[in-house]
């Protein structure tokens, strides 16, 4: 299904998925870029906010679930008194729902202003261990909703209605250590219908704030933590890096709130065989986003936005630079 120019912004946020990188060869083309091109190298790993895990080592015997150590580095231990952040997942499902929110300036002929995506889905827990520590989430989206403007024209309500009923029952997992590392995110998009997939690629990006990384060393408040990846995407010829810093603002015996904020940049290759040969894309991404935590499941309350600075780079043109910001809320009960 191919959707209108209302949700052709929802589709540049995705990205070329680097953990299962798909090659794509561009073929060269004398004629002008189409207005309606969607590149999907725009933002990495299919998520609008830069990453913010790296993928954990191998998972630990259950016995030693509860030691698995954390891969963050401890800037700064903050202010006595000082306490070990760990979770310890029960097996409590629970209840998400997430608000995400894309805006674009710049790019030439510009972009409409994109309709709200609403989600609601399920995360439950699979503790490894008798003793907690590492967890398996599962996650089943249970409803979807795009707000459509009252102007809107009738094909986009159309769509918008397939578009809803094909994310529903959609299916995912993550795996988390008890330090927060995250690996083994998917989703079931092969499952999906065009389209569904690729809006799928987006909620995915908010797995990553559902657990966030802790650190090993004892902490205590206005403590800060790093964590950073250097990755290379071999179909695109890409070095993507990304810088995360967390700051302890406030816990208590079972929550603690975190503010997030994360740098990404990079340089990759337009892979849309309509682009002429040489076409390049370049990013850098900052994201600030305030995080509650349970440490016995998934994050309670997450709130932020990531801008994301575009610049399209195809030979014979003028350069063309867009800003795409995605704003995420959630709430899980």
């Amino acid at each position: 299904m191919r959707f209108p120019a209302l949700l052709a912004l929802v589709l540049l946020s995705v990205a070329c998925n680097d953990d299962k990188p798909k090659a794509t060869k561009a073929a060269p083309s004398a004629e002008p870029i189409p207005s309606d091109l969607v590149y999907n190298a725009g933002i990495d790993n299919a998520k609008g906010t830069p990453k913010i895990t790296l993928a954990a080592g191998d998972a630990e015997a259950p016995a030693q679930a509860a030691l698995t150590g954390s891969t963050a580095t401890l800037v700064s231990p903050g202010a006595d008194p000082k306490a070990t952040l760990v979770y310890a997942f029960g097996a409590k499902a629970r209840t998400v729902t997430a608000k995400i929110t894309i805006n674009a300036t710049g790019g030439g002929a510009g972009m409409p202003d994109q309709p709200p995506l609403h989600f609601t889905f399920t995360a439950t827990p699979k503790p490894k261990g008798m003793i907690g520590g590492d967890s398996t989430f599962d996650i089943k989206v249970t409803k979807f909703e795009v707000t459509l403007p009252a102007n809107a024209p009738p094909q986009a309500a159309a769509q918008k209605e397939q578009l809803e009923k094909a994310l529903v029952g959609l299916a995912g997992h993550f795996d988390s250590t008890s330090h927060g590392d995250l690996s083994n995110i998917d989703f079931e998009t092969d499952k999906a219908p065009q389209g569904a997939g690729e809006i799928a690629g987006i909620l995915q990006q908010a797995f990553e704030f559902l657990v966030i990384p802790l650190p090993n060393e004892p902490v205590g408040i206005g403590a800060k933590w790093t964590k950073k990846e250097t990755k290379r995407l071999a179909d695109q010829g890409a070095q993507l890096s990304t810088t995360v810093t967390l700051t302890l603002k406030a816990r208590d015996e079972k929550t603690a709130t975190i503010q997030v904020d994360a740098t990404n940049s990079g340089t990759m290759a337009i892979s849309d065989p309509r682009a002429p040969k040489g076409s390049s894309m370049t990013r850098s991404t900052t994201a600030t986003f305030t995080v509650l935590i349970r440490f016995d499941g998934v994050s309670q309350k997450v709130d932020g936005e990531s801008k994301n600075d575009i610049t399209q780079k195809v030979p014979g043109q003028p350069d063309q630079a867009m800003t795409v910001k995605v704003t995420q809320n959630l709430e899980s009960k």
